[in-house]
């Protein structure tokens, strides 16, 4: 499946409600109403995020980062077939959403059309600088 808007909306519902982030209404917030972009077409399903401006951060500004712009929340699953589906969620320098990416084995495989997790993600990691 093509990586682009309709799969972006997939993969928003897919994370809103799969990836056991842990404040769902803040992220919620972020994510809809939110403007997609940027589709990658490695094979991998990763695109830009560009959020309202009145909704609260997910995170507070990153210190470690130099251009501002850093991974705070990963959710790794087991597909059916035996692989991994690695997403994660990245914040600009105003700790809002500005990507999500989605990854199969490491991007080793392309991300397969149909979605099929086995469960609950198996491995989560938050950043430090999350706003739970």
């Amino acid at each position: 499946m093509a990586n682009d808007l309709a799969r972006a909306e997939f993969w928003k519902e897919f994370v809103a409600s799969r990836c056991d982030y842990p404040n769902p209404d803040r992220l919620r917030e972020q994510l809809f109403g939110a403007d997609f972009a940027d589709f990658c077409y490695c094979g991998c399903n990763s695109f830009a995020v560009k959020v309202r401006t009145d909704v609260e951060p997910l995170s507070r500004p990153l210190e470690r980062s130099s251009d501002g712009h850093g991974a705070i929340y990963t959710a790794d699953f087991k597909l059916t077939d035996e692989r991994t589906l690695e997403i994660v969620l990245f914040a600009d320098g105003a700790g809002n959403l500005d990507y999500i990416e989605v990854d199969c084995c490491a991007n080793s495989y392309p991300v397969p059309d149909d979605i099929e997790v086995e469960g609950p993600p198996f491995h989560t990691w938050s950043a430090k600088s999350l706003i739970c």
